[in-house]
């Protein structure tokens, strides 16, 4: 990849320099996307041409943008959650060219939760050190309008889990002002493994902020200019192509499935392949799955199917597959999650059922644990019918009753309470009379009620569950291999030096080594489903200069596979500004998200050029 010598941009103002917001407004730059390494840099210093900025590191005064609406390296904070809109103002600005605007839009399915936006800090550069986060604010047309600054420190198994709701207004704005300087600061405990500042609006009303600054011990930290990647030079574009296998089709109905041998050989010796996605509503990339279930079934003897669902309700589509019970499309409705209420969904079903006539040889099951009514109902058809631990555990289910005060947030003293009282049905001596292999399936769901009452204390708790009961799966099944079926955001492998969550497949890589393989996607183009007001279609943002999907996109391929796993371990150079490129993931919401680090995050990664929102079933 061509890589000039990097010069100042006449745009990008010296340190220390504040001229008068009417002379610098200015059309905002929007150059895309990240980071590139200074050995890239420095290795073409002979170069002339001037390289274009995409960032600055911290992008402190918001001049720099993805889009009208999100500015680069910072996350907002989730609009449909949240119901605050954002966008990037170039007419109300403080310094600079632009500032960022929130606004409460009125509509929100977390009362009570604040907008704003949020980045880390590497843990090493902060523990132990004083830091603070300053500012301009500027608010309107308050209602109970307050905005500031946060710092939120994470030390695990002593921060509460409700330690972001914890924010020090003291030095905010509280009501409509002009704009005023406001700063937060915080002593970090030396044990802190994750620093997230942020700045925050809660309340009815607009607020703007621009011209930060963050200090540690007091010393400004420094915006470091951050490169454009863009264009591939043939000479990477040539290097590139020895990692990359064209995939023929993502329809599982095509006979042919030799094109997936390279996905095959990357899975050799594995026993569980971690298939992700980058929404949760791309049809193309669900049936792409549902090829690659198929192939490893037939080809290479996968025999479970695990999918990112509540366990109980999974088990039931299964009594479908393997006995012909039910109503599919009820049974796939009644595991409560939308994105997997789709005709793509169903046709892998109905194909599970075939092949399992008239011998089973894939089992439908899910890995989740966020309906602990279900799992409790489960783990008590397991025990005796009578006796001490069957006491003990309808004591539980009722309590489990009231377990959520309002939406997925946990009554924090409750689960408190019921942690010791799980404890006491996992010794209860009624269990020991039971066989070893009803104890461990018991086991199994104690430990997800455990994990999911671990919430309070535990940001990892979901991922850390369902890799834990894969693992369970595995261990009631150890002569199988298994398909985990999640987002790429869940199967991911990477710990990460700022985020706060680790995800599944970290936890899966930490207990299996190099018997997990996490097969991440990414999408150039097209429309997606997901929910905002309703489900519908969203168009994907068009992949822009710099971006992973752009650079990927300009290999002529429509659909391939990307060998992530045979890049690192030839340490191929292009892995240097490859993992400096940023991917975009969706979730449920259509808000998006930007990540670096691609080849930490998986060991393959399929690229589909053009894709369609999925096709939601009708019921």
């Amino acid at each position: 990849m061509r890589v000039p010598t990097r010069r100042r941009p006449r745009s990008i103002r010296p340190q220390g320099r504040h001229p008068d917001a009417e002379k610098n407004r200015q059309k905002i730059k929007r150059p895309y996307l990240w980071l590139l390494c200074l050995a890239l840099a420095g290795a073409c210093s002979g170069c002339t041409e001037t390289y274009p900025t995409y960032s600055t590191e911290y992008n402190l005064d918001f001049e720099y943008a993805l889009s009208d609406s999100v500015p680069t390296q910072w996350t907002l904070r989730n609009t449909s959650l949240t119901g605050y809109e954002y966008a990037l103002d170039r007419q109300t600005v403080h310094h600079g060219a632009a500032s960022l605007r929130a606004r409460w839009s009125g509509r929100t399915t977390l009362p009570g939760s604040w907008g704003g936006f949020q980045t880390f800090l590497p843990a090493g550069q902060a523990a132990g050190r004083e830091v603070e986060i300053s500012g301009w604010i500027k608010t309107r047309d308050s209602v109970n309008l307050r905005a500031g600054f946060g710092i939120f420190p994470f030390v695990p198994d002593r921060t509460p889990m409700d330690f972001l709701s914890r924010i020090d207004t003291t030095g905010g704005v509280r009501g409509t002002s002009d704009w005023t300087r406001c700063t937060a600061r915080l002593k970090i405990d030396s044990a802190a493994t994750s620093v997230m500042i942020a700045g925050f609006a809660s309340g009815v009303g607009s607020v703007w902020f621009d011209d930060l600054e963050i200090r540690i011990d007091g010393k400004r930290i420094a915006e470091r200019e951050i490169p454009l990647v863009d264009k591939l030079s043939p000479a990477d574009r040539q290097a590139l192509l020895r990692y990359v296998h064209p995939l023929a089709t993502w329809d599982p109905t095509a006979p042919d499935t030799d094109d997936l041998d390279a996905l095959g050989q990357a899975a050799a010796g594995c026993r569980i392949v971690g298939l992700g996605e980058n929404t949760h509503g791309t049809g193309e990339v669900f049936a792409m799955k549902d090829r690659i279930v198929r192939y490893l079934t037939d080809r290479h003897g996968f025999g479970i199917f695990a999918l990112e669902a509540n366990l109980p309700e999974a088990e039931r589509v299964n009594d479908y597959t393997i006995r012909g019970e039910g109503d599919p499309k009820q049974l796939i409705r009644g595991m409560y999650v939308w994105p997997w209420m789709t005709d793509e969904m169903l046709t892998m079903v109905e194909w599970m059922k075939t092949v399992n006539t008239p011998e089973p040889r894939i089992t439908f099951t899910g890995v989740d644990l966020q309906m602990p009514t279900t799992l409790m109902a489960a783990l008590q058809r397991l025990l005796p019918a009578s006796g001490s631990a069957a006491r003990r555990a309808a004591a539980l289910a009722e309590q489990l009753q009231h377990i959520y005060t309002r939406s997925y947030q946990p009554d924090i003293e409750l689960a408190r309470k019921l942690e010791p009282e799980l404890d006491a049905l996992a010794a209860d001596s009624d269990l020991a009379s039971l066989s070893g292999e009803k104890r461990t399936e018991i086991g199994g769901y104690i430990d997800m009620l455990r994990a999911f009452l671990s919430q309070y204390r535990d940001p990892s708790w979901r991922d850390r569950g369902m890799a834990g009961t894969m693992a369970w799966i595995m261990a009631l099944h150890p002569e199988s291999r298994a398909v985990l079926w999640a987002h790429n955001q869940h199967i991911n492998q990477r710990e990460g030096t700022t985020r706060l969550i680790r995800p599944t497949g970290y936890y899966l890589k930490q207990q299996f080594g190099d018997g997990y393989l996490s097969v991440g996607f990414a999408t150039g183009q097209g429309t997606y489903t997901a929910w905002k007001n309703g489900l519908r279609a969203f168009e994907l943002p068009t992949p822009a200069p710099g971006t992973l999907e752009h650079v990927l996109g300009q290999l002529d391929e429509p659909i391939f596979l990307l060998n992530l796993k045979r890049m690192r371990l030839e340490q191929a150079p292009q892995l240097q500004w490859l993992d400096a490129l940023s991917f975009r993931e969706i979730g449920a919401t259509p808000e998006v998200f930007y990540y670096t680090g691609i080849s930490e995050a998986f060991d393959c990664l399929i690229f589909i050029r053009n894709t369609s929102a999925s096709h939601l079933l009708q019921f």
